[in-house]
């Protein structure tokens, strides 16, 4: 744009140029929008007015007129026009390089919108520029021809020491590339010639200009001739061919059924040969490994494990070694935790050990202290002593354990699992004076010696025997040792089933009367009236049920209970159950815990280890680890079958007998038989009533009974099975719907 002084106007000059420049501007922001809205995303106002071409055209107009009036201003006398130069029109050829001048903006800007419609118009009216297919046939044409003369000119300086193979090849294609031009030739001549004899009739119906052809009887006799020979011969040699066929196909079914029942003979001696080769052999085997798994076995069930682990080794049996290495690792990482577990226990406040030279001041402490015992033994039962007297008391009771067992705290390499667990051993002889109920059986005393090692080597533990064996004179009998010997009064918390409660009650009245038993049970304020009895301290057992533990253990964990007694222990074989949570959360204040249960420990894994690690929290820490030492042991021998045989089923049972013999006692009837005391039967007779005297004679004698129906009307009912009726009739004659 420029502005020139023409006869006292100021022109305003305006390229064609930069129109065009505006019009592709316009062009590539109309792109741009395009582009976005097929992204589906959203196209701003200002570019949307950049998009049209009158916005950008009042644009342009709007600076050129800002410039004129200012220009106006500085020279008012000079009027003004716009002059348009190189303009032209798409139907005004002579028009190039032409310029229009206009009065004002407002009428150049409406010629040019006006143009510019004419042009798009013009612009969507010509045929688009592409390329031409008759040049690129004849370029294409033209490459083939140069590559075909070059392979010619190649073919034809061919070196002459070639390979006749190769020779003959390459004149065919000689031959064949230089023929090329003449079927061009050819092809010509005939389209030409067709072409020419062709015309729109004989295009449409070819059949209709062509002459028929007129048959002669002769011609047809000598056709039919010729047909039926044909046929004949065609006949005869597929004749002939199938007879060829089925000869070969005999023959070489005799030579198959030959060749066959050679190599079937063949075969079937070597297969007995080698079947017979392989049984022996077979059998060989299994009678050693037979002879070796008895011995194995043998040395197993003698507790032999030297022998046993000699012969393993003897063999390199990978599973049996591997089962055994596992069992070394876990039962020794065992030893470690239970001897962590006793230290840590040791340590709240008492001695460890006792030197040799304080071996004649712990026999007088052990004399002064069985004298006081004995003569202030009422006393302790209704008394509750200090936090630092109790403290006292443990720390004696240890020195003058450990002294008397002579063992010192360093512990023996070779030392067994279970007599680390039970290193400080008390033997009992006799039931303590305070057990006033009856005498213990042997077992029963075993069990008691058991439950105080268990004490004594700060462990807990799970009482398991067989119904009906005595766990609660055994429990009673543990409470009353502690009260009398380890002048440890209490309190002990028992947790029970409601359906035992007064039964355990009744026990303890029984076997201990002068022991203070408290029942927690009851209506909310009975049990708030119990509660302050608990904070006086006045009882040495508190007997409650789960329901109350549960719902108030905001002040039964408020006690200092210095054992934790659980029966129908396998409850707390839910690790995610309520109880085993508010047990281990409110009550882990209890230094020993026992658990009591008469039902057979199951092989699920998860509800064992939730046992032990109840009792022994820092011993059976994880579940993964003992699930997967028992689950797995052979997880490293993928490619061997995972089920186990005798032996090693055997094994894992003699090693899980190992991990669980410190902390589990369980005595079947059938071997403690010999000290149960002997059945006596009792038979008590009832006199039968009215009605159940008539329907046993009516049964007895007609095997019917007299029944009414619905609708009144009696009869008789025959029944099977007199023996059976007989026994329902001395139940209840109401067994009987009837």
């Amino acid at each position: 744009m420029s502005t020139t002084d023409h006869s006292n106007l100021s022109v305003i000059t305006i390229q064609s140029s930069e129109l065009d420049r505006l019009r592709s501007d316009v062009l590539k922001t109309q792109i741009a929008a395009y582009r976005l809205l097929a992204r589906n995303l959203p196209v701003s106002d200002s570019l949307l007015n950049e998009c049209s071409y009158k916005a950008q055209l009042t644009t342009v107009f709007n600076r050129h007129l800002q410039q004129q009036e200012q220009d106006q201003t500085t020279d008012p006398s000079k009027p003004n026009s716009i002059v348009l130069t190189n303009v032209s029109k798409p139907d005004d050829p002579n028009a190039d390089g032409a310029s229009k001048t206009f009065s004002s903006a407002r009428e150049m800007y409406q010629w040019l919108v006006q143009n510019n419609e004419e042009t798009s118009i013009h612009r969507t009216q010509q045929h688009p520029i592409c390329l031409n297919p008759l040049y690129i046939q004849q370029e294409r044409d033209k490459r083939s021809y140069n590559r075909i003369s070059k392979r010619i000119h190649e073919l034809e300086h061919m070196p002459a020491n070639m390979s006749s193979e190769l020779r003959t090849r390459a004149l065919i294609e000689l031959k064949s590339l230089k023929l090329l031009q003449f079927q061009k030739q050819i092809r010509h001549e005939v389209l030409n010639t067709t072409k020419k004899d062709t015309f729109i009739q004989t295009a449409l119906n070819p059949r209709a200009y062509k002459r028929p052809k007129r048959h002669q009887l002769r011609e047809a006799r000598t056709t039919e001739q010729h047909e039926r020979q044909r046929k004949l011969e065609i006949k005869q040699r597929k004749v002939d061919k199938h007879q060829k066929l089925l000869q070969a196909i005999l023959t070489h079914a005799g030579d198959f059924r030959e060749y066959h029942r050679r190599y079937a003979m063949t075969t079937t001696r070597m297969s007995k040969a080698v079947q017979s080769y392989f049984a022996n052999t077979e059998r060989e085997l299994i009678k050693e490994r037979e002879r070796q798994e008895k011995e194995r076995l043998k040395r197993l069930m003698n507790e032999d494990e030297d022998g046993y682990r000699k012969l393993v080794d003897e063999k390199k049996h990978a599973r049996l070694a591997l089962l055994l290495s596992q069992t070394d690792t876990y039962i020794d990482n065992l030893k470690q935790l239970v001897r962590q577990h006793q230290q840590a226990n040791r340590s709240r406040g008492r001695p460890p050990k006792i030197s040799p030279d304080q071996l004649e001041e712990v026999r007088a402490i052990t004399s002064t202290t069985t004298t006081t015992t004995t003569s202030s033994t009422e006393q302790n039962l209704n008394s509750t002593s200090t936090d630092e007297q109790v403290d006292t008391d443990e720390a004696k009771r240890d020195a003058v354990k450990i002294a008397a067992t002579k063992e010192d705290d360093e512990y023996d390499a070779k030392e067994s699992y279970y007599s680390i667990a039970h290193h400080i051993r008390e033997p009992i002889t006799e039931q303590s004076r305070l057990l006033i109920g009856g005498q213990l059986k042997p077992y029963q005393l075993q069990g008691l010696e058991w439950l105080v090692s268990l004490y004594n080597n700060n462990l807990n533990g799970i009482l398991a025997d067989e119904m009906g064996l005595g766990k609660t004179i055994q429990t009673i009998a543990l409470i009353v040792h502690l009260i009398d010997y380890k002048t440890n009064s209490g309190p002990y918390l028992i947790i029970v089933p409601l359906s035992t409660l007064s039964n355990w009650a009744a026990e303890f009245q029984r076997w201990a009367p002068q022991v203070t038993v408290l029942q927690y049970k009851g209506s909310p304020q009975i049990r708030k009236v119990l509660a302050q009895t608990l904070r006086a301290n006045r009882l040495n057992v508190l007997l409650t049920t789960y329901e109350y533990i549960m719902r108030d253990r905001a002040t039964l964990s408020k006690i200092a209970w210095k054992y934790l007694i659980i029966d129908e222990g396998h409850r707390m074989k839910n690790h995610h159950c309520k109880l085993t949570q508010i047990l281990n959360t409110h009550y882990s204040n209890a230094p020993h815990r026992l658990l009591l249960t008469g039902t057979p420990l199951q092989n699920n894994l998860p509800e064992l280890w939730a046992l032990l690690n109840f009792i022994l929290p820092t011993i059976f820490k994880s579940a993964t680890t003992f699930t997967d030492w028992f689950n797995a042991p052979f997880a490293t021998l993928p490619s061997e079958k995972v089920e186990l045989n005798h032996e090693e089923t055997l094994l894992i049972i003699r090693r899980l007998h190992k991990v669980l013999r410190p902390f589990l006692l369980r005595r079947l009837k059938k071997e403690v038989e010999s000290q149960l005391p002997e059945k006596v039967e009792y038979i008590i007779k009832c006199e039968l009533s009215a009605l159940q005297r008539c329907l046993y004679h009516a049964m007895s004698k007609n095997r019917t009974l007299i029944i009414e129906s619905q609708n009144g009307k009696g009869g008789r009912r025959a029944l099977m099975n007199k023996i059976m009726q007989l026994r329902k009739i001395c139940n209840h004659p109401f067994l009987f719907r009837e």
